[in-house]
């Protein structure tokens, strides 16, 4: 965070930096958008379950991190709808965010 005379600003560069290398992506590229165009996520009981806690805990960081980066905003409205039951595809979907 930083003062001046147009205000206060705030930066999340370490917050982001941790959560890459929380997740082991601090090599990756940066996409064009946070979810691929026509992305059809759904609940499947043939789909692989993930780590619950895992899952929760990325969205939840996401979440805080939205809050400077408001173009998750709607990426992240679609993935929490499966913070409960989380599959394989929903943390592939978190990852690209």
């Amino acid at each position: 965070m930083s003062r001046s005379k147009k205000g206060i600003f705030i930066y999340q560069r370490k917050y982001t930096i941790d959560l890459l290398q929380e997740t082991d992506m601090s090599a990756c590229q940066p996409a064009d958008t946070q979810v691929e165009e026509g992305l059809k996520l759904y609940v499947d009981s043939n789909q692989i379950p993930v780590n619950k806690k895992r899952f929760q805990r990325l969205v939840e960081r996401l979440m805080y991190l939205e809050h400077t980066r408001p173009d998750l905003t709607y990426a992240l409205s679609i993935i929490i709808q499966f913070m409960h039951n989380p599959r394989e595809q929903h943390m592939n979907a978190v990852m690209c965010i």
